[in-house]
């Protein structure tokens, strides 16, 4: 099916990411590209110009630890994150111009692919990605449950320490250490809608990455340790496994002719996609209620969503820094959009928190309710909401007690789109003022950690591709 770009223009159905209706020839050129530059801290990788770039294309990224600290197999990436929490930025660029960025790419991934389902999390994200995801019932029968994507060695019931998985495990060697995959269509939301069709471009197209660093005492930001592990922290990037597995697609003629002429006419062709922006804020520590008001910062723009992660600047000993933890008192929300209140009433319910997160993207945040929220794990007669009734055991994982795990998925997320389809206009349209986000934290003595938040907006944007030339708007 096309999809309407605003215009009495429909793209191209071989521009989609949808199956085409009517059975056409198309030829699949894979390429496999090194980066023009690699080192710690950046990456850049240029595309050549041919056919229409797929979105299932992937980038393949490895890390190493240090050898001289006997840190092989010892260090793992952060459990829900994976080498997600490499990239601490992706830009794609058309000759100097920006098409797309991802800020922060690490915690947004992290929010995101918490939507995938259980068995794609652990029989595909644990092997491309790195991650373990999945909770399981307790080996000691106790009722309560367990990391799932992991190896207890000794015999059942006393198994009580997960090991990591040797094949997921990081390595000093860069020939041994595993290499784990980023599609671009996890990179940039407009990858999941549109493909680029490169042969009309005159520009050179490149995709440049800036990796999240982790010295001799950073753990947490790429990986983390077992416990106990004394030595350096440091990770470097494996220049040698840095690479693009670029897909090429080319259709029968009357195909491609068809993008072509759309490019050559005098209106060019109009592209919309979606974007990501990125707004952050800081709160200090504090034992007393604290009222946050925190402007985002997308004024004249059509907003389709908004996805809030509060990190509390304190590294999770199993999800690194990465983790977006639950108050024991939870907190309130509201957001004004045109100097009109959005909901009647502060949202405080973990319930409703959570199904307004869902119509995000339309399908089910799959994480466990006590991963979600600490609302059923806390004592309500209590004024500090101490928690009395865990869901995960005692039971280990790398040494690390695995009840970190619990509220640790706290992710606030708002649906402003008036329709599930692609289309420019659904989004809601932010006059002049940006959207303010209001949050009421109720902290007490054992839980109002300083935090940051990071507002993620969903924003609707265009370009123009006309004579071969791109023209983006803001």
């Amino acid at each position: 099916m096309s999809m309407s770009n605003g215009s009495n223009m429909k793209l191209p159905a071989a521009l989609m990411t949808k199956p085409i209706p009517a059975i056409s020839t198309m030829n699949i050129e894979t390429n496999i590209l090194d980066p023009l530059i690699v080192n710690n801290s950046f990456a850049r990788f240029v595309l050549e110009r041919k056919g229409i770039l797929d979105a299932g294309s992937t980038f393949t990224f490895a890390v190493t630890c240090d050898a001289a600290a006997d840190a092989d197999d010892k260090a793992f990436l952060p459990a829900r994150t994976g080498i997600n929490s490499l990239i601490k930025q992706a830009v794609l660029k058309v000759g100097t111009k920006v098409l797309a960025t991802s800020t922060d790419f690490n915690y947004y991934e992290t929010m995101r692919r918490q939507f995938k389902t259980c068995e794609e999390k652990a029989l595909k994200d644990m092997i491309k990605v790195g991650t373990m995801d999945n909770l399981e019932p307790e080996n000691s029968g106790n009722g309560l449950y367990q990391m799932a994507d992991t190896q207890y060695p000794t015999s059942l019931p006393a198994a009580t320490d997960g090991l990591v998985n040797s094949f997921i495990s990081i390595k000093s060697d860069p020939t041994t250490t595993p290499v784990f995959q980023v599609k671009l269509s996890d990179l940039f939301p407009m990858a999941r809608n549109l493909q680029l069709p490169l042969f009309v471009i005159n520009e050179q197209v490149s995709v440049e990455f800036t990796f999240q660093t982790q010295g001799a005492t950073g753990k947490g930001s790429v990986v983390s340790f077992a416990s106990g592990y004394t030595g350096s922290e440091a990770i470097s990037v494996s220049s040698l496994n840095c690479q693009f597995l670029a897909d090429y697609l080319t259709y029968d003629d009357a195909t491609m002719d068809e993008t072509a002429q759309m490019v050559m006419s005098d209106t060019g062709m109009i592209l919309p996609y979606e974007d990501l922006l990125l707004t952050t804020a800081t709160l200090p520590a504090s034992a007393a209620t604290t009222k946050s008001v925190s402007d985002i910062a997308v004024a004249n723009r059509r907003v389709r969503a908004i996805l809030l992660h509060q990190s509390s600047n304190l590294t999770n000993a199993i999800l690194g820094k990465y983790a977006s933890p639950a108050a024991n008192i939870p907190e309130a929300y509201n957001l004004r959009i045109n100097d009109v209140l959005y909901y009647p009433r502060p949202v405080q319910r973990e319930a409703t928190k959570y199904t307004q997160l869902s119509q995000v993207f339309g399908v089910d945040l799959n994480v466990g309710n006590a991963e979600y929220s600490l609302d059923t794990i806390t004592n309500k007669q209590d004024a500090t909401h101490p928690i009395n009734n865990h869901v995960i055991g005692v039971n280990t994982f790398a040494g690390h007690n695995q009840q970190v795990l619990e509220g640790q998925q706290h992710f606030v997320g708002v649906n402003l789109s008036t329709s599930p389809l692609n289309i420019l206009g659904t989004g809601t349209l932010v006059g002049q003022k940006p959207i303010q986000f209001e949050i009421d934290y109720f902290n007490t003595a054992i839980n109002g950690p300083a935090r940051t938040l990071r507002f993620y907006s969903l924003v609707e944007r265009q370009f123009t591709l006309k004579g071969g030339n791109v023209f983006v708007s803001a």
